[in-house]
């Protein structure tokens, strides 16, 4: 996961790549109510493509998401698996938007949103390495698929444990990144080994690829969340 700069080519050629599972076409809606007034979130997989939009009760769109993957991927907040939650993670009583996504063969994303009260939109949470500044994303990499959400899961509001590689000069071993909101921002330190031995490691009975691959393929693009991407519109 300290590579994530290999994601630029995944997320180029994964529109193209063979192989890919069809995905039907789904709407999945949740409210959420900002300055007491109350907005649908709706989250769209629509020709391949799965984006976020937010509307008011006239039914206009007041903020999108551009395109974020294919398929959706499931992660676990309060003990309960779910790809796509509106809930209030930093405790300010507006509640943020979380989905997860494939972005590649075995690459899954989680995108948080944020509203942002000063220009009335939403913007993405960042996710980074503590120590590498160039790893800054505004999405969380799990680059080992599990199923039932067990590679992205919430530990509470502000800690989130991510299943990923760990580079090591023999080469990559399963690990987990635990990250932790500091300043309006998800950080990871050093990544604990998911080794049968290593008592420090939260998980050590992982599934293996074969395990998954028995599974539906869940593969797909992913895309950058800036905020000049995602303002569309208004809120408030």
């Amino acid at each position: 996961m300290r590579r994530l700069s290999v994601l630029v080519s995944a997320l180029a050629i994964a529109l193209s790549t063979a192989g890919y599972a069809e995905t039907a076409n789904t709407t999945v809606e949740k409210p959420i109510v900002i300055n007491n007034v109350t907005y649908k979130v709706i989250r769209t997989i629509d020709s391949n493509c799965l984006s976020i939009k937010v509307i008011d009760k006239d039914a206009k769109q007041v903020w999108a998401s551009i395109p974020l993957g294919i398929q959706e991927w499931n992660f676990k907040l309060n003990n309960k698996v779910s790809s796509f939650e509106v809930t209030d993670l930093d405790g300010d009583k507006i509640p943020e938007i979380i989905t997860a996504c494939t972005i590649g063969d075995v690459q899954s994303a989680m995108y948080i949103f944020k509203y942002n009260t000063e220009k009335k939109t939403f913007n993405a949470v960042h996710f980074g390495y503590i120590g590498f500044k160039d790893l800054d994303r505004d999405f969380m990499v799990s680059d080992i698929p599990v199923i039932n959400g067990e590679n992205m899961v919430f530990e509470n509001n502000s800690k989130i444990r991510c299943l990923g590689k760990i580079y090591t000069p023999n080469g990559p071993v399963q690990g987990y990144y635990n990250f932790e909101l500091q300043n309006g921002k998800y950080m990871a330190g050093d990544p604990v080994p998911a080794q049968i031995d290593n008592p420090a490691s939260p998980i050590k009975d992982i599934k293996t690829r074969e395990e998954h691959d028995s599974q539906p393929k869940n593969e797909t693009p992913g895309s950058d969340n800036s905020e000049e991407a995602n303002d569309v519109g208004g809120i408030g």
